[in-house]
């Protein structure tokens, strides 16, 4: 047989350019989510539920009402009637009033009245009566409705790995199907010196080891590896195998055969039954490389020498399967890091799961029982029980969770629908943390987050209207070294049942209302505005607010805003318009907020607040933006703060 030589050799750089423009397009399946593990996400999880979806106690002790206890010490304790016992997972129902409470475990729904939980150590009882030694405040020892996870949030992104902390998320919304992509990826070894490990070895023989790293390297890149077995150096048996391979599989990798021997075949069989894109790259190792397409799968033939396989496949081929995928690509083991947030240590030997960015470490801890405190966490540090503080700056060392997708902004602030569309249209990968906007404030003070997206109003001249939004905060907070970028503008208003008479702020008294949380901008709007309704009416606010039932409640989200209205349980509430759409309730539109962005300048600098604020003013995140967000004439624009005050 005629020994054909390499055809020209091609750069790297044409390689990598040959291979990206493959259509290696993924299908979808559904698997039970016990056998999700390690697979790629189809599609967004969206949580259809609050986790926990009720208030539940995190302590062990007594529910009670705080003011109960505000006078109680360990030498005059207060004394409250016992009603009862609360176990995990009981529906038993009690009514708290004052003088009373009920014993309650861990995980235990929170009774109606009760608005804290005194821990046991601090109480006794004795003939049904419980004593209480130290004071508690409200929503101590208290998990809130949603406070791990809100209704209506991303929880998971399409293209996510799914480890077991994943798992663990999905499991705790309540998934037990899983939205999976499904690549395949045939895998062909060939040569007639090959042998399956375990068989004897001839003289002139190998082990087999290509089809076994190879079908790990697709494993681990999520795909599904399809295993051929050996193949012999004989054309139609080899033709035959790339034939069926075709049929079945989405990808081809072969290995061996790809040079120019008079026994290496693969090259030949791609230019007779398809076309050969490329023969030969200008690398070390793996020169002998085929690229092709056979009745429009791609097929790569990768060398036969293990290592110089393993390196083509991870140089080239793992970047198609996970951008195909829309996987990320993993961390080291081990990273140093310096903490960029001062943290109190409990004073015992801690795991603490922490997030890691640009070297900055700081805690992903969410509270007790919080499953995202893992699926929000790169890894974890390990702290001493004689270290009870660790400040700012002290370098750790980060012990990674395996198969961690690396984020590239942290951010922390109020919910917004338009932080998922910045997050795909970017590329970028962000974790979100809602704290409220008073809560970004504070993650940007502390140097804990990089961006804050942030809608707090203030009364100000400067402002459109009177309001001005988030510089005066920035102002009163004297935060320096840091910008204000302004973002969009979302309507807010009431948000009612579509058979409600409710018109306007002005039908509020008497009609019970779900609120946002304290430190929310749309909270602090509302009294804004109704201040403004009520100026030269001669009526007093305070009065005001106190005729509407529930004022003084406080609703992390707007999706649970939606669903109190939705159920009767309120007959309005505030909040966005976007949050409407899916709960065919009516929106009353009063008035327009800022959502801005606050950043420290330093990270300006960074490729990825760069992208962050292409994307923030391009016409594509202006055309997608959902109903009732707009971007403005001052999208985009950055107002720096420095200690000396601000340019408005």
């Amino acid at each position: 047989m005629k020994r054909k030589e390499f055809r020209k050799l091609i750069s790297v750089e044409k390689a990598r350019e040959i291979i990206d423009s493959l259509q290696v397009l993924p299908g979808q399946e559904g698997l039970a989510l016990e056998k999700a593990h390690g697979k790629i996400l189809a599609e967004d999880i969206v949580a259809e539920i609050n986790v926990p979806p009720f208030a539940r106690a995190i302590m062990d002790g007594y529910a009670v009402r705080a003011e109960d206890t505000y006078a109680c010490s360990e030498t005059e304790p207060a004394g409250l009637k016992v009603l009862g016992n609360i176990p995990a997972g009981s529906d038993a129902k009690f009514t708290i009033s004052a003088g009373e409470a009920v014993e309650i475990a861990t995980g235990a729904p929170i009774p109606e009245g009760a608005d804290s939980v005194v821990m046991v150590e601090y109480s006794s009882e004795e003939n049904g009566t419980a004593f209480i030694y130290r004071p508690v405040t409200v929503g101590e020892n208290i998990m809130k409705p949603g406070s791990d996870i809100l209704k209506g949030e991303r929880v998971l992104r399409a293209g996510r790995k799914l480890g077991t902390r994943e798992i663990g998320v999905l499991a705790s919304v309540g998934k037990n199907y899983v939205p999976a992509l499904k690549l395949q990826v045939g895998i062909i070894s060939t040569g007639d010196e090959l042998v399956h490990p375990g068989d004897k070895l001839a003289l002139g023989q190998v082990y087999d080891a290509n089809s076994y790293t190879l079908c790990a390297g697709v494993q681990e890149c999520g795909a599904f590896p399809l295993l051929y077995g050996i193949v012999k150096d004989n054309e139609t048996v080899m033709r035959k195998a790339l034939e069926t391979a075709v049929s079945e599989c989405t990808l081809i990798l072969t290995s061996g055969s790809t040079s120019s021997g008079t026994g290496d075949v693969m090259y030949r069989l791609i230019d007779e039954i398809g076309e050969t894109l490329a023969h030969g790259i200008n690398i070390k190792p793996g020169k002998p490389v085929v690229i092709g397409m056979i009745k429009g799968v791609p097929v790569i033939g990768l060398p036969g020498n293990p290592t110089s396989a393993l390196i083509i496949f991870n140089e080239f081929v793992a970047p198609l399967l996970r951008k195909a995928l829309g996987a990320g690509t993993e961390l080291k083991k081990v990273k140093n890091g310096v903490m960029g947030t001062g943290f109190r240590s409990e004073g015992r030997q801690q795991l603490l799961p922490v997030g890691l960015i640009r070297g900055r470490v700081y805690p992903a801890d969410r509270g007790s029982g919080a499953i995202t405190s893992l699926s929000g966490a790169d890894g974890f540090i390990e702290i001493p029980p004689s270290t009870e503080f660790i400040e700012a700056g002290t370098p750790v060392e980060v012990t990674l969770f395996g198969g961690v997708e690396k984020p590239d902004l942290l951010i922390a602030g109020g919910f917004c629908p338009g932080l998922d569309l910045l997050e795909d249209l970017s590329g970028l990968r962000f974790r979100i943390l809602y704290t409220g906007s008073s809560g970004g404030f504070s993650a940007i003070a502390a140097n804990t987050a990089d961006i804050a997206g942030v809608n707090m109003p203030s009364g100000d001249p400067r402002g459109q209207d009177g309001i001005l939004y988030n510089a005066p905060t920035i102002e009163n907070m004297g935060l320096s070294g840091v910008v204000l970028v302004k973002g969009y503008r979302r309507e807010v208003g009431l948000i009612v049942r579509q058979d409600s008479p409710i018109s306007g702020l002005s039908d509020l008294p008497g009609k019970r209302l779900i609120n946002r949380n304290l430190g929310s901008g749309t909270r602090a709007l509302l009294d804004l505005k109704i201040a403004e309704f009520v100026a030269g009416k001669g009526i007093n606010k305070k009065e005001f607010a106190d005729s509407i039932p529930g004022y003084a409640s406080g609703a992390k989200s707007e999706v649970a805003i939606c669903e109190t209205v939705a159920s009767g349980k309120a007959e309005a509430g505030v909040g966005i318009r976007n949050c409407t759409e899916k709960g065919g309730l009516k929106f009353i539109k009063f008035a327009e907020e800022e959502y801005d962005f606050l950043i420290r300048k330093e990270m300006l600098e960074t490729p990825e607040v760069h992208r962050f604020l292409e994307i923030l003013s391009s016409a594509e995140f202006a055309s997608k933006l959902p109903e009732g967000l707009r971007v403005y004439k001052r999208t985009g624009e950055i107002i720096s703060f420095e200690s000396e005050g601000s340019s408005l």
